[in-house]
């Protein structure tokens, strides 16, 4: 697909948790299709009440998860060959053959925040640094899921916009404002939406990139979500909430630390005083 004028120097999925799925869609003891951050993946939830998120494709060969696969309390079990592997990733049973130390399923970091499963999308499989977001209210209303074409970054935008923000303060990983009606509204992270409405009620959206130009918008809460705007300004490439772009792009790259260069010691290695 043809990345939409603008975009093409951004990465289409940032770096943080997103919303993949409301608890009570997902299969207990299986695993499901899902598709997310250009990947086809699998969710399902432990009979504990864990969430899963992997990789959809089996490392042994290849086998579809999401087509039958088997998820308990402590593995998820693949359907044709009935390798084992832990909610951790690594392979714990490979049937009648040598157990392989270099086979492992790609895991993502899940939690589930007021009945709505989130992942943590890295770079190259990194782990978080902290949880998802705290949020005042986790939902508990009617779930209200649309498809959107764009970047996530636009879309969000496009909310903020559409609730009539004009700037607000970054802090961290959060971006604080006042909507047109009064209202809080807080961004956590690159993918969720915190609207504190004056009567008391909250409102969380949550924006999930899927295939890289195209997102899912999923509304949780007591009342109806922020709406998207119909249409983006003209000046939106470059002057819509100059100061939450620039914030948003932290978001571009990898949240873990950057390890530091191995040195041999010669560099710093006095030379031996002349005998």
């Amino acid at each position: 697909m043809t990345p939409p004028e603008g975009i093409a120097h951004r990465p289409p999925f940032p770096v943080g948790w997103f919303a993949v799925a409301a608890l009570d869609e997902i299969p207990v003891g299986a695993l499901m299709p899902l598709a997310a951050f250009g990947r086809d993946l699998a969710v399902g939830s432990a009979p504990g009440g864990r969430a899963l998120v992997t990789d959809s494709v089996c490392p042994h060969l290849g086998a579809d998860l999401a087509a039958g696969g088997r998820i308990d309390d402590g593995q998820v079990v693949c359907p044709l060959h009935e390798w084992c592997f832990s909610h951790a990733g690594a392979c714990v049973s490979s049937g009648s053959e040598p157990l392989p130390a270099a086979i492992s399923l790609r895991v993502w970091p899940t939690e589930v925040v007021g009945g709505t499963v989130l992942a943590f999308n890295g770079r190259d499989g990194e782990v978080p640094a902290a949880g998802p977001p705290d949020l005042t209210s986790g939902g508990g209303g009617e779930d209200r899921v649309g498809g959107r074409d764009g970047h996530p970054e636009d879309v969000v935008v496009d909310l903020l916009l559409a609730a009539g923000v004009n700037d607000g303060t970054a802090d961290g990983d959060r971006w604080s404002t006042r909507a047109g009606d009064g209202a809080t509204v807080v961004v956590h992270g690159p993918g969720t939406i915190e609207h504190c409405r004056l009567n008391g009620t909250t409102d969380v959206v949550y924006v999930t990139p899927v295939d890289g130009f195209a997102v899912l918008v999923r509304s949780v809460g007591p009342v109806p979500g922020i709406a998207t705007a119909s249409d983006r300004p003209a000046s939106a490439a470059t002057g819509d909430l100059p100061g939450f772009r620039s914030w948003y792009r932290r978001f571009d790259a990898s949240s873990a630390p950057r390890p530091r260069p191995v040195r041999s010691g010669r560099r710093n290695r006095r030379d031996a005083p002349a005998g």
